[in-house]
C-alpha cells in the first residue's frame, strides 16, 4: 500500500514538474515579444497584432490539420472557447490603451501583476476550485517582484482611466487562461488554442481598419511578424496550455510572471538597458515566488497497518 501511494505521489510530482516547465518555456518565449515589437515604427501596434494573430492562427490550424491526435469539438467546448476567445480579444487592445494613457511601467504592473489574482478568484468563485495557501503565498511574493521590476519612474503620470484599462487587460488574460484550463483536458494544446485565437483575431481585426501596413515591406519587420505569429502565438501558447492541463490555470498564470523577467533580461542583453537596484530585488522576488508556487503540495500522512 505504501509503495503504491509513493508511486502515485511521484507520478503526480513528475507531471507537475513537466507542466511547470512547459508553462515556463512558453512564458520565456512570450518575453521575446517586447524586444521584437520595439523594432517596429511607433503607432503600428494594432497592425502588428493583427498580422501576428493571423499568422499564429494559420499555424495553429495547420498543426491541428496534420495532427493525428485530435477530437471533434462538442457542445461542452463552446463555453471554454467563448471565454478564452473573449479574453484573447480584450488583453492586447486594452493593454495598448493603458500603455498610451499611463505609461508602460504602470500598465505592465497592473495588467500582468493583477492577472494571477483574477485567475485565482475565478477558480475559487466560479469553478469552486480554491488555489490553496501555497499558491497565495507564492503569488503575493511574485506579484511584489513584478511591481518592483516594473516600478514606474518619476516621469510617469498615473492615469486612473489607464489603470482601469490595464485592469480590463488583466481580466482578459485571466479569462483566456481560465478557458484554456477548462478545455485542455479534452483536446490537444493546438486544438485548444486555435478556436480561441480565431475568435480573438476576428474581433480585433476592425481596430486595424484603415491603418498603414507599409512597414511590412521591410524584410526584417516582416520576419519579426512571422516570428511573432508562429513562435510567440502558436508554439508558446501550446506550451502554456500543455502546462495548464497539468498544474491548473491559477498556478500557470503565476508561473507566467516569468515573462516580464525574461523581457527585462533581454532588454539588458540586447538593447543595452539598465536595471535599478529595486528592479534586481524584484527579479529575485519573482524567482522566489515561482519556487514557492512550483513546490509540489504535501501529501496527507496516512498510517498503514
Amino acid at each position: 500500500m505504501a509503495s503504491q501511494q509513493t508511486g502515485r505521489h511521484r507520478k503526480r510530482s513528475d507531471g507537475r514538474a513537466l507542466g511547470i516547465s512547459a508553462v515556463a518555456l512558453g512564458t520565456i518565449i512570450w518575453g521575446t515579444v517586447g524586444p521584437v515589437v520595439r523594432l517596429f515604427p511607433e503607432g503600428t501596434e494594432f497592425q502588428y497584432s493583427l498580422i501576428r494573430n493571423l499568422t499564429g492562427v494559420s499555424a495553429l490550424w495547420l498543426f491541428v490539420l496534420f495532427s493525428k491526435d485530435k477530437r471533434r469539438y462538442t457542445k461542452q467546448d463552446i463555453v471554454p472557447i467563448l471565454v478564452g476567445g473573449v479574453g484573447a480579444t480584450l488583453f492586447f487592445p486594452f493593454f495598448i490603451l493603458a500603455f498610451q494613457l499611463t505609461g508602460v511601467g504602470v500598465a505592465a504592473v497592473v495588467s500582468i501583476g493583477v492577472a494571477p489574482i483574477f485567475v485565482g478568484l475565478i477558480a475559487w468563485i466560479a469553478l469552486k476550485q480554491p488555489p490553496g495557501k501555497q499558491w497565495a503565498i507564492g503569488t503575493v511574493i511574485a506579484v511584489s517582484g513584478v511591481v518592483a521590476l516594473n516600478w514606474p519612474s518619476g516621469d510617469n503620470t498615473v492615469s486612473f482611466l489607464g489603470v482601469a484599462f490595464a485592469m480590463v487587460a488583466a481580466f482578459g488574460y485571466s479569462m483566456q487562461a481560465t478557458g484554456m484550463g477548462m478545455i485542455s483536458k479534452r483536446h490537444t494544446p493546438f486544438q485548444s488554442v486555435a478556436p480561441m485565437f480565431t475568435i480573438g483575431t476576428i474581433l480585433q481585426a476592425p481596430l486595424s481598419y484603415g491603418r498603414d501596413f507599409s512597414f511590412l515591406q521591410d524584410p526584417v519587420l516582416l520576419l519579426g511578424v512571422l516570428y511573432g505569429g508562429i513562435v510567440t502565438v502558436a508554439v508558446a501558447y501550446a506550451f502554456f496550455i500543455y502546462g495548464i492541463s497539468r498544474i491548473g490555470a491559477a498556478t500557470a498564470v503565476t508561473v507566467g510572471l516569468m515573462e516580464p523577467l525574461t523581457a527585462s533580461i533581454l532588454g539588458v542583453l540586447l538593447l543595452g538597458e539598465t536595471v535599478s537596484i529595486v528592479g534586481l530585488v524584484g527579479s529575485v522576488l519573482i524567482l522566489a515566488g515561482l519556487v514557492v508556487v512550483s513546490r509540489p503540495p504535501k501529501e496527507p500522512t496516512q498510517l498503514v497497518a
